[in-house]
């Protein structure tokens, strides 16, 4: 199958995608603004002002990467159960395409989450943010999604029922949250958890914005590029269809 194919099926489903995404848009709005801006107000308190961009960094993660992580997972759980999953494996499209599209109906409000939380930590906790960091940003955000995306689709794939995918992806959440030191520097962890920290892509998109928030280039150089390695590598796992066709 042609890119300029896919990328048209791509952009087909992914409006039509968007509009049963809207339907609940509500629900998706009070969940991706205000759960994390609660969060983000909640450990302000308990944490030193040198801390701050660490602590937006993890809320911001907690919108891009494990909201991505279950939207996903969860939704490719409803398509099994109303048997939408069993048309989309029948239509002459690849997984990348489901999963793409998929993904993208719900990253408008993955990304309104996130600059929401930044103008909020910019005007409410005096954390510095030059308009000249947005582009950089923007792509940023977008590669740490990326990054994503295929924990999302093993989790939706392997998971047979829309409970157990659910369960699935909590106990990921967690296991992401707890080795990934997304709230707080790496450092903090024992060395031999450091190790496991480093092969979450989660701990490496951490890593990523902060170092573009305190304007570190090395370490943006160096963190972008293991997530670009994560974005390859779960793209090259969905287009085999790990238990596309069986599932």
């Amino acid at each position: 199958m042609s890119l300029a194919r896919s990328l048209r099926q791509i952009a087909t489903a992914t409006l039509m995608l968007l509009k049963e995404a809207t339907r609940e848009l509500g629900l998706v709005l009070g969940f991706s603004i205000l759960f994390p801006i609660g969060i983000l107000f909640f450990l302000d308190v308990q944490v030193p002002a040198t801390d701050r961009v660490q602590v937006l960094v993890g809320t911001i993660m907690m919108e891009m990467s494990l909201l991505n992580v279950n939207a996903l997972a969860q939704s490719m759980g409803q398509d099994k159960d109303t048997k939408i999953f069993d048309l989309w494996v029948s239509l002459p499209v690849s997984p990348v395409v489901y999963t793409v599209s998929t993904a993208l109906s719900f990253l408008p409000f993955s990304l309104a989450s996130a600059f929401v939380t930044l103008i909020v930590a910019s005007t409410a906790f005096g954390i510095s943010l030059p308009l000249t960091l947005i582009p950089l940003l923007i792509a940023g955000l977008l590669l740490v999604w990326l990054s994503t995306l295929g924990i999302g689709f093993l989790i939706g794939a392997y998971g047979r029922t829309p409970r157990q995918i659910n369960t699935y992806a909590q106990l990921v959440g967690i296991l992401l949250t707890f080795f990934a030191p997304v709230f707080y520097p790496v450092t903090f962890l024992p060395p031999e958890l450091q190790v496991v920290a480093y092969l979450w892509p989660l701990t490496w998109g951490s890593v990523f914005l902060v170092g573009i928030l305190n304007g570190v280039e090395l370490t943006v150089l160096r963190a972008g590029a293991v997530l670009a390695g994560f974005v390859v590598f779960w793209f090259i796992l969905i287009a085999r269809g790990v238990r596309w066709r069986q599932a």
